[in-house]
């Protein structure tokens, strides 16, 4: 039985915890400040609460931090102190210098599984566009686009117009795009982004960043919390011998030159993937899907068009 202890009992702690109640062997239990969450947490997906995180390390063998961002690290380099596999939701840090002492318990104890929630990856439409592009299909890459966002994030969760908090859009909502681009087309040499919030630290935020990848081409990153329709997302690939898009309000496909490919709707949610990985990496039955090291990639990419954004300067990573 691996027992995996939320830290954090909110919606998103839900969405994971009612996923690894799918798989054999796994139980769950959660703790939150706010001690009525963690009990309806438990009620609801079939669980345990408990009184304290001293409490939730003692009865787990692996802890999903789930809390808000800026609260990421204290939990996780604890529970890496206490022997216990990690799961990070994503971002995992607000800005790499928090994440340092993540990556220094990590490396201390090899044999922890410490991951990412970087679920992207999961999602077929990504997963088969990743697929194609590192087969060729669309030649040598050369202008990248991603989008993603809606309105602010619900009733509830306030904490997101503090940046402090939140990182804003580049961080929140980009990070996701940024480590597809890194999976998918490699490393990318400089930033040049701006955004509505990244200056004042606060409110509903609209970003936009363009990169620049160590091969050449040119990507473009939009992040809003601005945005009145239902929430979405879209990509476009091009290179020198095809192209690639896909836009969640209009399509459930992947379309190129030529070519549709697939249904791509999810046979499973892309959440249950990602915690079936976590669960088989612990287990030793596969790699770790998304290291730590992946996540704090993608936050260096986040946190360099945040710092654009301020200066209204290039960064150079």
């Amino acid at each position: 039985m691996i027992r995996v202890g939320f830290v954090g009992a909110g919606r998103l702690g839900r969405v994971h915890a009612r996923h690894l109640m799918r798989l054999p062997e796994v139980s769950v239990g959660a703790f939150d400040v706010v001690s009525a969450s963690a009990e309806s947490f438990a009620s609801e997906v079939g669980g345990s609460s408990f009184a304290s995180f001293d409490e939730l390390l003692e009865k787990s063998d692996a802890v999903a931090v789930v809390t808000p961002s800026d609260l990421h690290a204290d939990y996780a380099v604890a529970a890496l102190n206490a022997g216990k596999h990690v799961f990070i939701e994503k971002p995992v840090t607000l800005s790499t210098a928090e994440a340092l002492p993540i990556s220094e318990a990590a490396s201390s104890i090899p044999e922890l599984v410490c991951t990412v929630g970087q679920v992207l990856r999961w999602f077929p439409m990504y997963l088969r566009a990743h697929e194609l592009v590192k087969a060729g299909e669309i030649g040598l890459p050369a202008a990248l686009r991603m989008s993603r966002g809606g309105g602010l994030p619900g009733a509830g969760r306030a904490w997101f117009e503090d940046h402090s908090k939140s990182g804003g859009v580049f961080i929140d909502l980009g990070v996701h795009d940024f480590d597809f681009l890194l999976w998918t087309f490699g490393a990318v040499t400089e930033v040049v982004a701006r955004s509505v919030g990244a200056k004042t630290g606060s409110g509903v935020d609209y970003g936009l960043a363009t990169l620049t990848m160590a091969s050449g081409a040119v990507a473009h990153v939009e992040s809003t919390w601005m945005d009145p329709e239902d929430p979405g997302m879209s990509f476009e690939f091009c290179g020198s011998s095809g192209m690639l898009e896909w836009d969640s309000r209009t399509a459930g496909t992947v379309r190129g030159m030529g070519r549709v490919d697939g249904h791509f709707m999810p046979d499973d949610d892309p959440f249950f993937g990602q915690m079936k990985a976590f669960v088989a990496a612990i287990r030793g039955e596969a790699p770790v899907a998304v290291s730590l090291a992946d996540g704090v990639a993608a936050l260096r990419v986040a946190e360099a068009a945040l710092e654009s954004a301020r200066s209204g300067l290039r960064v150079r990573l």
